[in-house]
């Protein structure tokens, strides 16, 4: 099974320009040009190398059409999971080896992808991070306490301190904050808490309350601002590679997925969300899974411009091997939708069935919103490209002779 090295997580990196330190002339500090990636287009696949194994690819150019690997030298993972672009650098849970921690990888000129560092996060198996900087970073370490998130500096790959959450403690077996979710927005850190019992045996924590919680932490005062809470809902993530919250750069609204309980899907799955500006969650807003297919999910999120791009499942489905409602999770059953956060009716989009199989989010470049689709039933491994303004899907490329795709991303 692939216990997340995951988040996928999950970071989510927000589009930004990786600059250099200022050259010194006689008239004063000048910026350099912005470094390009010469390669900038990165594919991650698996199953080449065992079941989760296989190779990151950088590519000069956008693929397009049937994208045969197989003859290129990639940089070989022993999990691959996808992972996330910030400047001209990628960032990915698990080293090459898939020891637990953070990775960090460039590639050359030639297209050669390196590992130029890495921060090892023993006995965290589901690790997470955000890249919010050049020289900011956060991760969570449950080695070093599951109530503290970790700072790092993304450039030297190093640590350089931790936040101290522990002060919102309630007693629980197990609790941590920002296992599944660290997003900053307006100067501010939102990280998920959990309150519950973990066990062996389920890969969810079972919580101790009725609600889901995020922690809000003013980097200007260095302070906790508050916690707030939703109730009736459980769960924000499963999988740290497996994003289940967006911020809509159009908007500034941060929107989240609690997916609730896998076994039984109660309380339903929601998304829910905290506006522009705010700092607590929107009363009242949700959008709740029964309204499109009961005992079911929301499958990922991206929100772009006031519209929410998840996966909802076609028919009634448990992660737990198919458990009381027969469909398993990895399935041919995962359909990419729409969704207008304000009327909150969804459309299905015209991309192929997918079987979770990848778990990177879609994510915005060029104009264009890129999904990754696998299945068996078509035999069809790769990416669709959505122009939000027209409406309109094709595809933009499928893996032949590659194994099944496990992330794409754009380097600046």
């Amino acid at each position: 099974m692939f216990r997340q090295t995951k988040k996928a997580v999950l970071l989510t990196a927000t589009a930004a320009t990786l600059f250099f330190q200022a050259c010194k002339k006689d008239n004063g500090p000048v910026t350099p040009p912005v470094e390009q990636a010469s390669h900038p287009w990165i594919i991650y696949t698996g199953g080449t190398v065992g079941n989760w194994g296989g190779y990151i690819y950088a590519l000069k150019d956008m693929p397009s059409g049937a994208v045969d690997l197989s003859s290129l030298s990639g940089h070989q993972v022993k999990n691959s999971f996808g992972g996330n672009t910030f400047g001209t650098a990628i960032f990915k849970l698990n080293n090459d080896a898939a020891e637990s921690g953070i990775n960090r990888l460039v590639t050359d000129k030639d297209g050669n992808v390196t590992s130029t560092g890495f921060i090892a996060t023993p006995n965290t198996p589901e690790g997470n991070y955000l890249v919010v900087s050049q020289n900011q970073g956060y991760y969570w370490d449950l080695g070093a306490g599951g109530m503290k998130l970790q700072t790092f500096d993304p450039a030297a790959m190093q640590r350089t301190g931790e936040i101290d959450f522990s002060s919102l403690t309630r007693g629980s077996s197990y609790e941590a904050a920002g296992q599944y979710m660290i997003a900053v927005r307006d100067n501010k850190l939102f990280v998920d808490i959990q309150y519950g019992v973990k066990t062996s045996t389920d890969w969810q924590v079972k919580p101790d309350f009725d609600s889901v919680f995020v922690a809000v932490y003013d980097l200007s005062t260095r302070q906790i601002e508050g916690i707030t809470s939703y109730p009736k809902a459980a769960n924000i993530g499963l999988f740290s590679s497996h994003p289940l919250w967006s911020i809509d750069a159009v908007t500034g609204d941060l929107y989240i997925a609690a997916v609730s309980n896998f076994k039984t899907q109660d309380p339903p799955a929601k998304i829910l969300r905290i506006k522009k500006g705010m700092t607590r969650f929107d009363a009242g807003y949700e959008i709740s899974i029964n309204a499109f297919r009961p005992k079911s999910d929301f499958n990922q999120l991206f929100a772009h411009n006031g519209k929410l791009y998840t996966k909802i499942s076609r028919v009634t489905m448990s992660y737990y091997e198919g458990g009381e409602h027969g469909e398993k999770y990895r399935d041919d059953i995962w359909d990419w939708n729409e969704i207008d956060a304000t009327s909150k009716t969804a459309k299905k989009l015209d991309i192929p069935v997918d079987n979770f199989y990848a778990y990177q989010n879609a994510f915005f470049a060029n104009g264009k919103i890129y999904f990754i689709s696998n299945n068996k039933a078509d035999g069809f491994s790769g990416v669709y490209e959505l122009d939000p303004v027209s409406g309109a899907t094709k595809e933009t490329f499928h893996l032949k002779n590659s194994g099944r795709i496990m992330g794409f991303n754009k380097l600046d």
